[in-house]
C-alpha cells in the first residue's frame, strides 16, 4: 500500500508547488492606481425585487468585466483588505454608477468582446458591488 500512495503523494506535492509558484509569479498591485489589459466582458446578475433570478422576473444588473490574461496578485496596507493572489477578474465602474446603463457606458459598448487597456483606481469591492476588486476608471483603450 505504501508503494501505490508514494505516486500519489509525489503528484499532490508537485501541483500544489506548481500552484504556489504560479501565484508568485502573477504580477503584484497595490490598491491605488492601476493599469491593466484584458478581454472587456460583461456579466449579469439579477436585482430587484427579490435579486434572485432574472428569468423569473428580477431586474437585469449589467456589470462590465475586465477578464485579465494573466492573473495578479494585490498588496493590500490596510489589514482590514486581505492581500489578493491570482485575481483574473476586475470589475470596472465609471463614475458613481456602478452597473452599465448610462450614456457613460454607452460611449465604449463598441469594445465589448475586445481586447484592452484600462486605467483607473484600483480598490476593494466589498458589499458595494459585485466583484471583490474594483477599477474605478480613467480612461479605456483597445489593444490592436
Amino acid at each position: 500500500m505504501f508503494v501505490t500512495s508514494r505516486p500519489i503523494l509525489t503528484l499532490a506535492l508537485l501541483l500544489t508547488a506548481a500552484a504556489w509558484s504560479a501565484s508568485l509569479n502573477a504580477q503584484c498591485l497595490y490598491y491605488g492606481d492601476a493599469s491593466l489589459s484584458g478581454r472587456l466582458v460583461q456579466q449579469t446578475y439579477p436585482g430587484p425585487p427579490d435579486f434572485e433570478s432574472v428569468t423569473k422576473g428580477d431586474a437585469p444588473l449589467v456589470i462590465w468585466i475586465l477578464q485579465l490574461d494573466t492573473g495578479v496578485c494585490i498588496i493590500s496596507s490596510d489589514p482590514s483588505y486581505p492581500n489578493v493572489y491570482n485575481e483574473r477578474e476586475i470589475q470596472l465602474v465609471l463614475g458613481n454608477d456602478q452597473y452599465a446603463r448610462t450614456d457613460r457606458y454607452a460611449q465604449y459598448r463598441h469594445l465589448l468582446g475586445k481586447k484592452i487597456v484600462a486605467t483607473g483606481r484600483l480598490q476593494p469591492g466589498g458589499g458595494k458591488y459585485e466583484k471583490p476588486q474594483v477599477l474605478t476608471l480613467r480612461s479605456i483603450k483597445e489593444l490592436f
